[in-house]
């Protein structure tokens, strides 16, 4: 089912040259810009240090789980199967999960349950949403290896809150 549905995604020998060039684009520059974004609703917070901490703890968490994942069992990327088409050039390491939807995930998620970030969460979360496609497009990533991404960052989301936890006023 995995394969099938990224031989469904993957650019096929009829991809035009625009979703061709979407494609290897939204590959890589989501993250810079998420993390632009990030930067800019950290700075328009009160409590930017709990907000920092919180966003680099999350983050790092997630991080940390997706390596601790990639360490413990290979899964072969699609390319190295022959499946689909190479559009970018990626050495034969595991495919799950995604690092690069891992990071922009777990940048979205917290910002979910932060007064006044909400609009950056849903920004960096359809960044995170295009480079899930992008790196399935490209041909190297599965859809389950986004799938995988995104329940890491959740589960570092919710522990990064619990740890975080805003103060309320008594």
């Amino acid at each position: 089912m995995n394969q099938h549905i990224f031989l469904l995604l993957n650019a096929d020998a009829q991809a035009s040259s625009f979703s061709i060039w979407a494609g290897r684009t939204l590959a890589e520059w989501p993250v810079p810009i998420a993390l632009l974004l990030v930067a800019i609703a950290c700075y328009r917070q009160n409590d930017r240090k709990r907000f920092a901490l919180r966003t680099v703890f999350g983050t790092a968490l997630a991080m940390g789980l997706a390596l601790a994942i990639r360490c413990s069992f290979y899964n072969p990327r699609p390319f190295v199967l022959g499946l689909g088409r190479m559009l970018i050039e990626h050495d034969a390491t595991t495919s799950f999960p995604s690092l690069h939807a891992t990071f922009l995930f777990s940048l979205a998620l917290p910002l979910v349950a932060q007064n006044g970030a909400r609009d950056t969460a849903i920004a960096v979360l359809l960044l995170g949403l295009a480079i899930a496609w992008a790196r399935i497009f490209v041909g190297v990533h599965y859809p389950l290896d986004m799938a995988g991404a995104f329940i890491i960052a959740g589960i570092a989301a919710v522990a990064a809150c619990a740890v975080f936890k805003q103060r309320t006023p008594q």
